[in-house]
């Protein structure tokens, strides 16, 4: 039976892991939620929306001929990592997932972590300049109107009343770069999700430098197993059973 693969996307590893079989020539389909205007772009096919909940992809994936499901969507998609799981117990199919480590405090950090973002908010001094780094989701999540100043970063900015000011852009590599952009803002305080990986660590480097709280959202629970902690091992995985294919 020819091999067939869908990635769910969403993260950086997602899009390494893409780049990575359509180098070595594998038949996949790159999956993106397709909530921002310009989606990453690879050379596997790709397709983009939701598919309609666990029945729904389940179904696509019936319809496809999908062999393996390979869930690369961000820590807090959580609710997709749900249906995931479920539509491969309902096909059959061979699910694997990424769950990269979360970050971890380190000497000099001041670190604050809450269980929603409502309480996040609601620890923010009312006299606060908040960098929110959270995405679209955490600047819905703001309270109406914020009682702090709000520069939030985002790849799109949400339908929102209350004014903030958006930098449109992705998050820098370099942590000096991150510092300059805090300290040309004046921000006093960071908020974030602890997505874990490298990617995006920078600003949580450049808030050690400047000695600046960071109010962080903690994990959701992780999805069920198996689960590969780095794309190196998820990659040798597939790698086996492709070539067993």
């Amino acid at each position: 039976m020819t091999q067939k693969i869908l990635i769910l996307g969403g993260t950086s590893e997602a899009r390494r892991l893409a780049d990575h079989a359509a180098k070595a020539g594998w038949s996949a389909v790159f999956s993106l939620a397709g909530v921002t205007t310009t989606p990453f772009k690879t050379a596997l096919p790709m397709r983009y929306g939701g598919f309609g909940g666990a029945k729904g992809l389940a179904e696509w994936i019936d319809a496809q001929e999908i062999t393996h499901l390979v869930d690369t969507t961000h820590p807090y998609a959580a609710t997709m990592s749900a249906n995931a799981f479920e539509a491969a117990m309902l096909t059959g199919i061979k699910r694997l997932a990424l769950w990269r480590p979360e970050w971890q405090a380190e000497a000099g950090d001041d670190w604050h972590q809450f269980a929603t973002m409502d309480a996040l908010f609601q620890a923010v001094p009312n006299n606060a300049h908040l960098f929110l780094a959270a995405g679209q989701e955490g600047i819905k999540a703001l309270p109406q109107p914020p009682r702090f100043q709000v520069t939030a970063r985002a790849l799109e900015q949400p339908d929102i009343a209350h004014p903030i000011t958006f930098i449109k852009a992705l998050p820098a590599a370099d942590p000096d770069e991150e510092a300059v952009l805090f300290q040309a803002h004046h921000i006093t305080h960071l908020a974030v999700k602890n997505a874990g990986g490298s990617a995006s660590r920078a600003k949580l480097e450049a808030a050690r430098q400047l000695g600046l709280p960071v109010l962080m959202l903690a994990r959701p629970k992780p999805p069920l197993p198996p689960l590969f902690h780095t794309l190196d091992a998820l990659i040798s995985a597939l790698s086996a059973d492709m070539a067993g294919g």
